[in-house]
């Protein structure tokens, strides 16, 4: 007797499983939820844009009136970009009229009345020129477009430059000119003519 109550429930379990499967049902499937792409344009003002290395320190900064991005191309165009490229071992100031990130390479390009600028101990380096390129991977900045090269007492132009950050090294290429001045009131031998005995 047990036996049959026991496979008479299953049984009815069963049928009940079945009924219910095949039966419509008055609820509605919830909507599959699709991932939003990530990719997606914006458009920045006063903005400050931090690069870090892979230590996490601060190795470049890059600031503005406006940025906007470009998802399709994946281009961020600035307008009048200041930068800082770090440590301060290389530390590099700069700015430029326009500019923009690619960011598939990791270039920050800079265009139009580009100025460059290290602090020496006896002054300022500055670089002038109409288009720049930092590449962060490499960690140089370059052009092969025309540059003016200024220091105390020295001036150069060329039709190329290259600066390897890592190495604190700047080339010059591209039929090179070189100017250099006496700094007044300074020797050759670099004495201050106050100092001449």
């Amino acid at each position: 007797m047990r036996w049959s109550v026991i496979i008479a429930a299953s049984l009815a379990i069963l049928l009940v499983v079945a009924l219910r499967w095949f039966w419509p049902s008055d609820r509605v499937q919830p909507p599959l939820v699709e991932i939003p792409d990530a990719r997606f344009d914006y458009i920045l003002s006063d903005f400050t844009a931090r690069f870090t290395d892979p230590q996490g320190r601060i190795e470049l900064l890059v600031s503005g009136p406006r940025l906007e991005h470009d998802s399709n191309v994946r281009i961020a165009t600035m307008e009048q970009p200041r930068f800082e490229v770090r440590p301060e071992t290389d530390h590099w100031t700069g700015r430029s009229d326009t500019g923009h990130f690619e960011r598939d390479e990791d270039l920050l390009i800079l265009q139009d009345n580009v100025v460059l600028t290290q602090p020496l101990d006896d002054g300022e380096l500055t670089i002038e020129s109409q288009a720049l390129q930092h590449d962060r991977q490499a960690r140089t900045i370059s052009t092969t477009t025309s540059v003016e090269v200024h220091r105390p007492g020295t001036w150069l132009r060329a039709g190329g430059l290259m600066i390897t950050l890592d190495k604190d090294l700047i080339e010059l290429s591209n039929h090179v000119q070189v100017q250099s001045q006496t700094v007044p009131g300074r020797d050759p031998d670099g004495v201050d003519g106050a100092d001449r005995r």
